[in-house]
């Protein structure tokens, strides 16, 4: 019996596009749109597209 390889699991930053703070975690496998979130700094809705 042969065992699948699973993908190696990057984890990577979204950051805010205003003020580049880091906004939330994602890996190589999430897909992601029409996600809104709001900036913990700057205060504006930014929308999450992975």
């Amino acid at each position: 019996m042969k065992r699948l390889k699973k993908p190696p699991l990057v984890r990577k930053w979204y950051y805010c596009p205003y003020c580049h703070t880091k906004i939330a975690v994602y890996d190589n496998t999430a897909k992601a749109a029409g996600v809104y979130i709001k900036c913990r700094t700057c205060k504006k809705e930014v929308e999450i597209r992975i």
